[in-house]
């Protein structure tokens, strides 16, 4: 009864180290009796545990000492493994940075969709207007509604705590001499009240009161350099007639890029809409902004009722816009999207189909990188077998191996994740500018996001990298590989697998990089139905300026015409609609006015009826042209020469037919009708330059000489094909550098890891090779049979990434383009087996050396 109970004999080995229990078990036992006899029992008792749990400390500083010395173990042990084989790791340490910098950037594209509109606080009860419209039997999602409503949103609902507008014009600024191109957001005057962007220095007190601009800080020191530029005049062009002299009332932060609100400079809309003589509660102007209000989530449905009242007043008048509804959407929504909104003037998120683009693109990467890392790790295994046999022989636990193992993969991973993480900004620049964009770098991702990501990400890395190799290397039994009845020779299945794998997703990589290469040069010789090449257009804010400019452009060699005209494509075309006399709907079509004598200049063929006539009166009032895509929707592919349609009310005859226009050539943006009216100008605001021979870019540099010669603003020249179809073209070639940019990445990882385990197999098989040579073996026959086993797994990994690149190409291309090849199973073989050859050459100059060497030398490798 003396003796403490089981119970807390047990809480003492839990409190006490193990190795001091058997001495301190005894004096705890011979205290307990002296208090029981002299406090009795639950004192005793109560006594003894507070001494039990006075050990806990020296416990666990005795498990810290321990853990400490084990993890210098492993890092001690990482290290000198690491620089026995150097060249190993730093192949890995390469090829998982340029890997893990790729998928920085990936996340750092995904975080701009996830982040976006994050920078304004407090935007739970702000909802945007979105005007719903059907067109050509489709429902689009527009970002933007009538300025006539202004007053009505802030004065007339109830339900509504603050209103605020926004508008994004790109115009011409002038500071001093210089002349510039700039984002402008037209905002009212409480519109900062709503979205706080911080200001560097100045103050919006006087938004509104008088002619005043404000702009980014980047903007300020563009025009400024480091000088204060609060006071400064400024001259903004807000169209081809009017101007705007302004002060600078303040200059803000610089707001990030994936934000609603991206700009270089604001003005106030009353300031705007004044110069420009358009009256605010006008119904009948067609100027659109977009609104922000802030309403609590109980009023949404009233609110929303009672805005949709407005739109009969909105529709009437406008044939050529009309709208079936308003929604009011969360600021936040994922509405606001490329992929989503029709029309919008504020900013939007990246395409979907981009940002899932670069992370498949960039997963397959990574991918490829750790199972480099991984297969070259279990090849390097081998080498280490008498280490592992020992070190279990010596107690250490499979626990222990496998953690070791695993910290070497996490110690190569770390600095791969530090070299990825420098890198990621330099891919970012890279890629964004292949895409004309500005940069969104890692600076600009919130911080908590990063650092979860990089935590988690690099738990990641070493799991996926390193999981097989610490399971291989724990699986081995002490007793067998002392015995050496563990023997690995030639490449284990694991390897195998592993390199069917990276080998088959470089491959597919690689097949539909030459897919868009392929169709980068099917869209530049696309028929777009009007001439491509050779043409500059000059876009004039002034129609005197074709007469300063003309004379002096036809004397230019090279040269054969050039004349005031608006023109074709995607760059300064309009929608408009009209109404067919037989079809009370509305139909979307494209709507080009073109100058006299301009489809002839163009190279637009008439396929029947007749072009239009000069300087004819009746042509230009009465007369259109259409192409064969109206033809077929709205005649059924029947001659429409002779027949009537309405525009804007007007009845027009169409007198000839054109041959198909091509303006975008991407997923949402298929073949559409086109007509073509006579502008009633006679000189169109548009001077058109036509080349006959000689260099376009030296046609280009004379322009802009004698432009900056004749007239005080800047050079607004660009080429006809890069305007052109959307910029598909480009943007094809574009998304090509980028596959063979990753191509090439996954491929050099690819045949860097198959060259390192053909190095390893032939170093385990040194004694075989010489035996065979020995006994009349030829060189021949000893490459045949050393690269057997890679032959076949090559040829494995052929098959796989053959079919995959042509189903993934066939898919992506035909997720963007409407217009594009067909992908050829033939670029998929001629792909693979151009891999196949320059692997196969690889593993080949890593046998010859062995192969050629004297036997008696690899005879006595042990």
């Amino acid at each position: 009864m003396k003796q403490p109970n089981r119970l807390l004999r047990g809480i003492l080995s839990l409190c006490c180290p193990a190795t001091r229990l058997d001495d301190v078990q005894g004096d705890f036992e011979e205290l307990f009796m002296e208090r029981t006899g002299e406090k009795g029992r639950i004192k005793a008792n109560f006594y003894f545990l507070m001494d039990a749990f006075s050990l806990i400390p020296l416990k666990l500083s005795k498990r810290s000492n321990t853990m400490g010395s084990l993890f210098r173990s492993y890092f001690k042990l990482a290290i000198r493994h690491s620089w026995k084989n150097k060249w190993s790791m730093l192949i890995n340490v390469v090829g998982l940075s340029c890997a893990i910098g790729v998928c920085v950037f990936a996340y750092t594209f995904q975080a701009f969709n996830i982040e976006f509109d994050s920078f304004y606080p407090n935007t739970e009860k702000i909802y945007r207007i979105h005007a719903m419209t059907i067109e050509n039997n489709r429902e689009r999602r527009n970002e933007l509604s009538p300025l006539a409503m202004d007053d009505k949103l802030r004065y007339e609902i109830s339900g509504i705590s603050k209103v605020s507008s926004y508008n994004d014009r790109t115009m011409t600024i002038k500071s001093g001499s210089d002349y510039f191109q700039e984002g402008v957001a037209v905002v009212s005057n409480d519109f900062f009240k709503m979205f706080d962007i911080p200001l560097w220095y100045g103050s919006l007190q006087d938004l509104g009161k008088r002619p005043m601009v404000y702009l980014t800080k980047t903007a300020a020191k563009k025009y400024f350099g480091n000088q204060m530029a609060l006071g400064e005049e400024l001259t903004i062009y807000l169209n081809n007639n009017q101007k705007l002299e302004v002060i600078v009332g303040g200059v803000f932060e610089d707001p990030p890029l994936n934000t609603s609100f991206y700009f270089d400079v604001v003005i106030s809309k009353g300031d705007y809409f004044t110069t420009l003589g358009i009256d605010p509660n006008d119904w009948g102007n067609r100027t659109y902004v977009s609104h922000y209000l802030e309403i609590n989530h109980e009023q949404i449905d009233a609110v929303t009722d009672i805005i949709n009242t407005y739109i009969k007043q909105q529709n009437e008048g406008h044939e050529e816009f009309k709208m079936d509804r308003f929604e009011l959407v969360p600021f936040r929504s994922s509405l606001v999207s490329e992929d989503e909104l029709w029309r919008a003037y504020a900013n939007d998120r990246l395409p979907i189909s981009a940002t899932m683009i670069i992370s498949v693109l960039a997963l397959l990467i990574f991918f490829v990188a750790c199972f480099n890392l991984a297969n070259t790790s279990m090849a390097l295994i081998a080498k280490r077998l008498k280490e592992i046999g020992i070190r279990k022989t010596l107690g250490s636990r499979g626990k222990q191996i496998f953690i070791q193992f695993l910290f070497e993969i996490g110690l190569i991973s770390a600095i791969s994740f530090v070299f990825g993480m420098m890198m990621s900004n330099a891919i970012s620049d890279g890629f964004m500018s292949l895409f004309g964009g500005e940069s969104f770098l890692l600076q600009d991702v919130n911080l908590l996001g990063i650092s979860i990501f990089t935590a988690s990400f690099l738990v990641f890395t070493t799991l996926i990298a390193g999981l097989l190799p610490a399971l291989y290397a724990w699986k081995f039994q002490p007793v067998a590989i002392l015995r050496k009845s563990v023997k690995l020779k030639g490449v284990s299945i694991l390897n195998k697998t592993l390199t069917v794998a990276q080998y088959s997703i470089s491959i597919t990589i690689l097949v539909t990089a030459i897919s868009f290469a392929l169709n980068t040069d099917f869209l530049d010789r696309l028929e777009l139905g009007y001439q491509n090449e050779g043409i500059i257009h000059l876009p004039l804010s002034d129609t005197t300026h074709y007469l300063t400019m003309r004379q002096g452009i036809e004397q230019l060699p090279g040269v054969s015409s050039a004349s005031t005209r608006n023109h074709l494509a995607n760059y300064g075309l309009f929608s408009d609609k009209i109404m067919l006399e037989m079809d009370t709907s509305m139909h979307e079509v494209r709507y080009y006015s073109v100058g006299s004598g301009y489809l002839d200049f163009m190279n637009v063929t008439i396929t029947s009826g007749r072009g239009f006539i000069s300087d004819s009166e009746s042509d230009r009032q009465k007369s259109i042209l259409v192409n064969q895509e109206f033809a077929r929707q709205y005649f059924n592919g029947e001659d429409p020469i002779n027949e009537v349609v309405k525009i804007g009310g007007t009845s027009k005859t169409i007198v000839g037919v054109t041959a198909d226009i091509i303006d975008n050539v991407f997923k949402s943006s298929e073949l559409r009708p086109v007509i073509f009216s006579l502008d009633e100008q006679e000189e169109l605001p548009h001077l058109v330059v036509k080349t006959t021979h000689g260099d376009l870019q030296e046609i280009n540099e004379q322009l802009r000489s004698m432009w900056s010669e004749e007239i005080d603003e800047p050079y607004p020249g660009q080429f006809q094909k890069d305007v052109s179809i959307g910029n598909g073209a480009s943007q094809s070639d574009s998304i090509y550098k980028v596959f063979l940019a990753m191509a090439i990445l996954g491929g050099l990882l690819s045949i860097i890891g198959i060259f390192s385990l053909a190095k390893l197999n032939i170093a385990r098989r040194t004694k075989e090779v010489s035996i065979r040579k020995v006994l009349g073996a030829s060189v021949k026959e000893l490459i045949m049979t050393v690269n057997h086993s890679f032959t076949i797994v090559l040829l494995v990994a052929f098959v796989f990434g053959c079919g995959l690149g042509y189903f993934i190409a066939d898919f992506v291309l035909g997720m963007i383009y409407y217009y594009r090849i067909e992908v050829s199973i033939l670029t998929s073989i001629g792909s693979g087996i151009f891999v196949m050859l320059v692997s196969l050459l690889i593993i080949t100059g890593a046998v010859l050396i062995p192969a050629k060497s004297n036997p008696v030398v690899g005879l006595r490798v042990e």
